[in-house]
């Protein structure tokens, strides 16, 4: 929906990708400080956090009614998400036994994926499609105001929880902390894979409407194939458990991260909204692997003490990503199309596969 506004607001191809960007800007800033501050002052905490600031930012962008305003908006909902995504995460990692960490990663992802599903379809029920503001999308955030303070409910009593594991209290910083940990065998090469699929994903949401645009295809079938795309998502992280019984971590990361890359490569080729729609499904499901897996990686390779401050270094990772790769796809996309920015990803996609070689 923001990239709807965006465009309602005569933003070209360039500023999407900007303002796409501008979300990760502040998470890859105050990642490894929110990983500390997880650590001591509780999981918890940051969710509940995290929930309050994402209702006031969908207020906010109720009013964006300038692209400077928009950025702004845009800016604190990343704020928001790392919050949410960094208790959530840490919360996970620290209360489930070792061995089932592919499948609770997995139960955990799946639940994104789920409102990844029915937000697309809900948001262009209630805003239209004609494209005028405020209608097309000012009652699409008031509706993501409301699913928030729904949210806030059942986590409300979190707030007197202590931290399930205390945070590390030496004299060492969070970056030279961070820069020891991530030096451990397979940390590194978990962010890495973790940057470039976590990157594809928001840059498909980001830039599907866009492609959809270009080829004239509706809001509405915008709407529902990306809905596709997360219900597939879904569906691969609620068997997670089951695939990693069969297969290795790393057999999963690869086939995986293959059958993306060459599924973004085929939505540059996409021409009618059924074929892209194909596409999309095939990649939700071989995308919606990755996430869980590089979870489950971190926390099996590093102590409860320091899992926080690991959890946040990979989110860093993935922020960082959906930083840069927004920015470079915004103005890829100006020069050559929305359908370049696929290629691109297929690229990226590419060079994380030597990253699971190598462990």
């Amino acid at each position: 929906m923001i990239t709807y506004r965006a465009l309602e607001l005569d933003a070209n191809a360039a500023q999407v990708g900007l303002i796409a960007a501008i979300y990760a800007l502040f998470p890859v800033l105050l990642a490894l400080q929110f990983g500390r501050l997880v650590g001591r002052l509780g999981e918890g905490k940051f969710i509940i956090a995290g929930t309050i600031t994402m209702i006031l930012t969908s207020l906010l962008l109720v009013f964006s009614n300038s692209l400077a305003l928009l950025a702004i908006a845009t800016s604190l909902s990343g704020i928001a998400h790392l919050a949410c995504m960094l208790g959530g995460q840490t919360m996970v990692a620290l209360r489930t036994p070792r061995e089932s960490y592919d499948r609770y990663f997995g139960y955990y992802t799946f639940s994104a994926s789920v409102g990844h599903m029915i937000g697309p379809l809900l948001a262009t029920v209630v805003a239209g499609s004609n494209g005028v503001l405020p209608k097309s999308t000012s009652s699409a955030f008031l509706l993501g105001a409301f699913l928030s303070i729904a949210a806030l409910v059942p986590v409300l009593s979190w707030r007197r929880e202590r931290p399930s594991v205390e945070a590390k209290t030496n004299g060492e910083g969070t970056y030279s902390a961070a820069i020891r940990l991530v030096r451990k065998p397979g940390i590194l090469a978990a962010i890495y894979i973790s940057l470039a699929i976590s990157a594809t994903a928001d840059v498909l949401v980001v830039f599907l409407p866009l492609y959809g645009s270009e080829n004239n295809f509706s809001p509405y079938a915008v709407g529902i194939i990306l809905a596709l795309r997360a219900g597939t998502t879904m569906m691969s992280r609620f068997f997670l458990g089951r695939l990693s019984e069969r297969f290795s971590t790393y057999q999963l990361l690869m086939w995986s991260t293959l059958i993306s890359l060459i599924a973004c490569g085929a939505m540059a080729f996409a021409k009618s909204a059924i074929s892209l729609a194909i596409i999309v499904f095939i990649a939700g499901f071989s995308l919606g692997i990755g996430q869980p897996l590089t979870m489950s990686l971190v926390a099996q390779k590093t102590q409860p003490e320091e899992r926080a401050l690991a959890v946040s270094a990979r989110l860093m990772g993935n922020r960082l990503g959906q930083f840069l790769v927004p920015a470079a796809a915004g103005i890829v996309a100006a020069a050559s199309g929305a359908g370049a920015v696929f290629i691109g990803l297929s690229i990226l996609l590419g060079s994380s596969i030597f990253s699971v070689k190598r462990q």
